[in-house]
């Protein structure tokens, strides 16, 4: 049959009499799915009011916000061959980049469309016309590709579908949009879990009607949004401080916020709430004929609540190490909320010690004192310092912390409280030839903060060097023409470590009682965030400077002076635990 005419008769065919719903459990198979290879409404209720807007051809655009895990990718699969069978229109699926969206299409949606009997039977006789990122039916194309400029253009689509659009670059979410020409019957679909705040999808997601997923109550009939406040649980813990995993999952139960009616940690009990949840509109500003629909991962019945809230523990205790990641992928991927700025800011609880900052000022050692340093985050026309007595077995106490503005007083404090001269360091990352000469002219020691993870020293007689997070010393030749000692450290190493030291407080790691606000406020001027790798390409956790940081830049470097030492004896493979 000609092509045009074969395209006319698919279009003319008879359409489906019932619900997409219907449809879809007839038609689609889920040869992936780890619960059932048929589609049952049932099983994940949240996704048929999500159906039923895909069916309708007033909405226009669809916002699924959802936590990994919780049936996004399965809409996807129903969706899909539906529209190629049922309500057809030329359609541009997208990924994150043009490798995902390949292995998506070989590794799953190939077989979906295979074993879906109306699609296949709508398959274009021409084995060209049917590759891995495009398959051109007789009556519609569909597009599969990657989130990027040259993927985004020429196209003219009825149907553009984004898949974990909370990964996108920006402007590319706007990019595909515009690929609907304006078309009266165009229909967008994002699917994603949470993200970054001033991320596209901010817009994108307050433009729709927000639907929660939310239960009714089975004693009181009061209807409540799922919110993480509703489950509760004990704390429960080991002799050793370990957590007991186990009794705290035993001990979780989810209450409703109006009567107060428990239901207890079980598959029973969570598949009940589910079978009672719905969706109700929220009070939002929207944009017509645009939907966004939300739920939260402790609103899936399989997953185990035990299992969301032992990651909530974990994440909070490294949120005091001042490390918000796990925080951050917990909000995003179980919450499937969005991360805000000010949620990075790490809520370290620092106590201070029973001293003051006079108690030291005329030089008084500290009890069992080996040491003490002063180090020296150097700016255009100021500095900051920061000078810290250490003892044997780590521990230390904060003597002095501030601004000042000439080289000449940090030599005047240096001598007031009695710090040789080699164990004062400046860092020299800002003009490191001035700092030289100050090192070449006053013996100091000038340090260089690296991203390398760790620095090889060789001693004579072992069989293989040891990495540790400062370089063996060396001498430059400074401008002035005298020799200045200087030391490289490594910065992600060195932080770690620091943020173990801030967690630990007092009386391990201390500060005095009329410590600044200005140490305060940048102790928690950092946290751990992923980010790509300059040399390797690859996503690592790095520690950010979310504010000034000058004072947490000393500390770090009172850290590398303290390894170099010995005081704190930890090497680069060892970094997850301090030793003495």
């Amino acid at each position: 049959m000609n092509p045009v005419f074969d395209g006319l008769w698919h279009g003319a065919a008879p359409k489906y009499k019932g619900t997409a719903i219907d449809w879809m459990r007839e038609n689609v198979r889920l040869p992936h799915s780890a619960r059932s290879t048929y589609f049952d409404p049932s099983l994940a209720p949240w996704l048929n009011d999500i159906i039923k807007a895909v069916q309708n051809d007033d909405i226009q655009q669809i916002v699924i916000c959802a936590p990994t895990g919780g049936a996004k990718t399965t809409f996807l699969e129903l969706t899909i061959p539906y529209i190629i069978a049922q309500q057809p229109g030329p359609a541009l699926l997208v990924s994150q980049n043009d490798d995902e969206a390949k292995d998506w299409a070989d590794s799953r949606l190939t077989a979906i469309l295979d074993n879906c009997e109306p699609v296949r039977s709508l398959y274009p006789a021409d084995r060209h016309l049917k590759r891995k990122t495009s398959i051109i039916f007789p009556h519609m194309p569909v597009f599969i590709c990657g989130a990027n400029m040259s993927s985004l253009q020429a196209k003219s689509m009825r149907y553009c579908i984004g898949d974990e659009t909370w990964q996108w670059k920006p402007g590319m979410i706007g990019e595909m949009k515009k690929r609907h020409h304006d078309r009266w019957n165009r229909k967008t679909i994002l699917v994603t879990q949470g993200w970054d705040q001033g991320h596209d999808m901010d817009r994108e997601y307050s433009a729709g009607a927000l639907y929660e997923w939310g239960y009714t109550c089975e004693k009181c009939s009061s209807w409540h949004k799922w919110q993480w406040s509703d489950l509760i649980y004990e704390e429960s813990k080991f002799d050793d401080g370990g957590w007991n995993w186990d009794a705290i999952s035993q001990s979780i139960y989810h209450v409703c916020p109006t009567c107060g009616h428990r239901s207890p940690n079980t598959v029973a009990s969570r598949r009940a709430l589910s079978d009672r949840s719905s969706y109700k509109k929220q009070e939002t500003n929207c944009i017509a004929k645009h939907v966004t629909f939300h739920w939260p991962a402790w609103a899936v019945h399989w997953v185990e609540w035990g299992d969301i809230v032992r990651e909530w523990i974990e994440a909070n205790e490294l949120k005091k190490r001042g490390d918000t990641n796990a925080l951050k992928q917990w909000t995003q991927k179980r919450a499937a909320q969005i991360w805000k700025q000010e949620s990075d800011l790490p809520s370290v609880q620092l106590m201070a010690g029973n001293y003051q900052k006079s108690d030291y000022s005329e030089g008084q050692l500290i009890d069992n004192e080996v040491v003490r340093f002063i180090t020296v985050d150097r700016q255009r026309d100021h500095f900051w310092m920061v000078a810290r007595a250490w003892r044997a077995d780590g521990s230390s106490r904060l003597l002095w912390e501030g601004k000042v503005l000439t080289e000449e007083t940090i030599r005047g404090i240096q001598h007031q409280l009695k710090v040789g001269d080699k164990l004062v360091f400046q860092d020299a990352h800002y003009e490191p030839g001035p700092v030289y000469d100050t090192c070449a002219k006053w013996g100091w020691t000038a340090l260089h903060g690296s991203g390398n993870d760790g620095f090889l020293h060789y001693k004579a007689g072992a069989k293989r060097p040891i990495k540790k997070f400062f370089s063996p010393y060396k001498v430059a030749k400074a401008p002035s023409g005298g020799n200045a000692a200087y030391i490289n450290w490594a910065n992600e190493g060195v932080k770690d470590c620091l943020s173990q030291l801030r967690a630990r407080g007092a009386p391990y790691w201390e500060f005095p009682t009329d410590v600044s606000e200005h140490w305060l406020f940048q102790m928690n001027s950092e946290v751990k965030r992923e980010k790509l790798h300059k040399e390797t390409k690859k996503m690592k956790l790095q520690w950010v400077k979310l504010r000034a940081n000058h004072l947490w830049d000393c500390e770090a470097m009172q850290v590398a002076a303290a390894m170099m030492v010995g005081v704190l004896r930890v090497d680069a493979n060892q970094e997850e635990k301090l030793t003495t």
